[in-house]
């Protein structure tokens, strides 16, 4: 944690930024978001072939709430890091990352 004070709210010493900093680096939640962007990936193919077949207005209504809980995921996921590592100003912070 290079940031002294994440977005100026949250100081480095804060126990709330301690433990989203030690969710945010836990290899569980490393292997939780991996996880879900392989999901994503597959459904996106799997939409590709039902949008071009003119699927079941089921599939596509359950395909759009998927959409809505990967969205939701990775907004979480953005913002525990954000809380964690700092936004943009000092090393290391969220888009200072790559991966990010």
């Amino acid at each position: 944690m290079y940031c002294e004070r994440s977005c100026y709210l949250f100081e480095k010493k804060s126990g709330f930024r301690k433990v989203v900093y030690n969710i945010q680096v836990s290899s569980i939640f490393d292997n939780i978001i991996m996880t879900l962007i392989v999901l994503s990936s597959v459904k996106l193919a799997v939409d590709t072939y039902f949008k071009e077949e003119g699927a079941n207005p089921t599939v596509l209504f359950y395909s759009d709430i998927l959409d809505y809980v990967f969205n939701i995921c990775f907004l979480i996921e953005c913002i525990l890091k954000i809380i964690a590592l700092g936004f943009l100003m000092d090393t290391g912070s969220y888009l200072r990352d790559g991966w990010n």
